[in-house]
């Protein structure tokens, strides 16, 4: 994510380098915006352009900005018009930044352009000569990023910057209503207090065994604390590593650890440095404040938790449902619903001890833990497993955390006539797989069946069509010549789009924040270019497509387009220097990458390519060797990294 930041910095003219960047999520803000791009998207009968501007700021504007939009009434100079100012070159907004060394990413969107400074018969002027974007309504701004440059001019202790440096120094910073749903709130026995507490990384997310009598700290972790048996320590920070002192309590019989704060700096979360081979004691920390009120209690006499409750939802779980499996024999297994509030170590655990205890033959299946809407486990089996063992093992007693319940196990690659469990927002991933982890579950008819896109032809001197183009032509010259941008097209897609609505608010729910949202190219077969408008990008079957289907063939492609019901795509698809990294929808931030995966075309005639809206949620680095060319060719999903 700060590389694209940093990239965009390069790209649009910025001097110096980025040194920082912070994301911004505020719910607030995102829901005027997109209810003011909706807004104009009816009135223009298609979506709205939409891009990045920087604006400038004296530091101590940043997060009052960040927390409540843009002011239309603090609005000064309006040279250009009426409006909120951003740039398209980074090194115009510095001059704002009244000697400041942070400025803000936004994202704009474009409706009607004025035609005269006043900005009245429009939402936006573009002012091609300055590079400035004028919006006329702040809920047409979106703060995404503070970024930090080089070239500071005011000192480190001005008060504005000093504050701003400070908030930004918190690994989480929440205001206004925001809540940090990685604490749990302790409630002492008979005082209206509410503690806040920050797990550790090791915790198993059982929020029960912070709940009971609280023991003070004894100062010493040389011995066995007396009296600590059962009982919450409670422990000033400063006493050792934080897994040598929850060893000692533990050792101790503690039920739980609560380390104090020894500063008014943010709460870290305590870590164990590398993974532990053994359960280690339930630990969180709270605020030197806090905890200063906790030592009081427990010098006042009895002290105890009463209550623990998630600052986050914990959420209860769907009921179980019965077994659809129909298969003779299943290689790999779905486990469901389980609580999501639990650790995946810890649920992968209780995973592997219900199959050691019920199921001997699946001792050391490989344990998976899926997290989407609701939690679920996913066991790659050593052996294949009889139909009538896996529908035994749903009336077997599953141990949770400690709660015994039931769990639904069923067949991992689905039956017949099944409602298909492994859907995420909508869409199955083993419903175009064959070979690889098929689905073979009913999916119905796709969403974008009857689904049509119309295009609009973008000028090229508007705001939009200038930042498309610049950037287009960073990366020239292209590895056959020396690119000219004829013409750009905004695709509109109502199904589309409300797909990718719906899968925006799948991943805020699913990672508790919004995703950034970007544009990378994506080059292909110009003759599928039509499907894919219709009805989006799909990660690449595992099938080669056969030239007699009447969907996939004559079209020169190497996988085909089809799910895994087609009477005739049934070959496997082989290695040829294809998928190096997976069977994934390949992206690129610069265009001349791209252009190299563009064919179909022919002699002499025009390129296309593809300028995506792209989601993203939590990244993942991959690091490694590929021993072979064909080594990541047969993975189909980020999860089957770790198969």
């Amino acid at each position: 994510e700060f590389e694209q930041l940093a990239k965009l910095w390069g790209e649009r003219g910025g001097r110096g380098q980025l040194l920082q960047a912070w994301s911004i999520d505020n719910p607030s803000r995102a829901w005027h915006y997109r209810a003011r791009r909706e807004t104009l998207q009816r009135q223009l009968g298609r979506p709205p352009a939409e891009l990045r501007g920087f604006h400038g700021s004296h530091p101590g504007n940043i997060l009052s900005i960040a927390e409540n939009g843009f002011d239309a009434g603090r609005r000064a100079g309006q040279v250009y018009g009426s409006g909120e100012y951003f740039a398209k070159n980074p090194s115009v907004s510095i001059s704002y930044c009244r000697g400041g060394a942070y400025m803000l990413v936004c994202q704009l969107c474009l409706g009607h352009e004025s035609t005269s400074q006043e900005n009245a018969d429009g939402d936006h002027i573009w002012v091609p000569g300055c590079g400035y974007y004028v919006i006329s309504g702040p809920a047409q701004a979106l703060p995404l990023y503070i970024v930090r440059f080089e070239g500071s001019q005011l000192p480190p202790s001005e008060e504005g910057q000093r504050q701003l440096a400070a908030a930004l120094a918190q690994p989480v910073y929440h205001c206004g209503g925001a809540v940090d749903e990685r604490f749990i709130l302790l409630e002492p026995e008979g005082v209206p207090l509410k503690v806040p507490a920050l797990p550790a990384a090791w915790w198993s997310g059982d929020i029960q065994a912070f709940c009971g009598p609280l023991y003070a700290d004894p100062g010493s972790v040389a011995s066995p604390w007396p009296g600590v048996a059962g009982k919450v320590a409670v422990v000033r920070r400063g006493g050792g590593k934080f897994v040598h002192i929850a060893k000692q309590a533990q050792a101790s019989g503690a039920r739980a650890m609560l380390v104090v704060q020894n500063s008014e700096e943010p709460l870290p979360t305590m870590t164990f440095g590398t993974a532990p081979e053994e359960d280690l004691l339930p630990a969180a920390m709270v605020s030197q404040a806090d905890g200063a009120k906790l030592l009081h209690l427990c010098k006042a006499g009895a002290a105890a938790v009463a209550r623990a409750v998630r600052q986050g939802a914990g959420g209860d779980v769907p009921p179980n449902r019965p077994c659809a499996m129909t298969a003779a024999s299943t290689d790999a297994l779905w486990l469901g619903y389980l609580h999501g509030h639990f650790s995946d170590r810890q649920l992968a655990g209780d995973v592997r001890r219900f199959l050691e205890a019920h199921a001997p033959a699946a001792a050391g299946a490989e344990v998976r833990v899926v997290r989407g809407k609701f939690t679920q486990a996913k066991v790659a089996l050593p052996a294949p497993m009889p139909r009538e063992e896996v529908h035994a093992l749903c009336s077997k007693l599953f141990v949770e955390c400690g709660t015994e319940r039931t769990v639904t196990v069923d067949d991992a690659h689905g039956s017949r006539g099944q409602r298909c469990p492994r859907s995420i927002a909508g869409y199955c991933r083993g419903r175009n797989l064959r070979f690889v982890d098929p689905c073979w579950c009913d999916h119905g008819d796709l969403p974008t069946k009857e689904a049509r896109y119309s295009r609009q032809l973008v000028d090229l001197a508007s705001a939009k069509g200038d930042g498309i183009r610049s950037a287009f032509l960073q990366s020239a010259p292209f590895h056959d010549g020396a690119p000219e941008v004829l013409a750009v097209h905004a695709i509109s897609n109502p199904t589309l789009q409300r797909r990718h609505e719906h899968f925006r608010e799948y991943l805020t729910q699913k990672n508790g924040e919004a995703p950034r949202q970007v544009e990378l190219y994506h080059g292909t077969n110009v003759k599928i270019i039509d499907a894919v408008c219709t009805h989006g990008l799909f990660p690449p079957s595992d099938m080669v497509a056969s030239n007699v289907c009447p969907v996939s063939g004559g079209l020169g492609l190497r996988t085909s387009l089809c799910d895994n019901q087609c009477a005739h795509c049934t070959e496997r698809h082989a290695w040829g220097c294809c998928h190096m990294f997976g069977l994934g929808v390949y992206l690129g931030d610069l265009a001349q990458k791209s252009h190299r995966y563009v064919s179909g075309v022919g002699a002499g005639a025009e390129h296309r390519m593809l300028l995506c809206s792209v989601l993203l949620g939590d990244a993942l680095t991959v690091e490694g060797h590929l021993r072979r060319g064909d080594a990541m060719h047969d993975v189909h999903s980020l999860r089957a990294l770790g198969d």
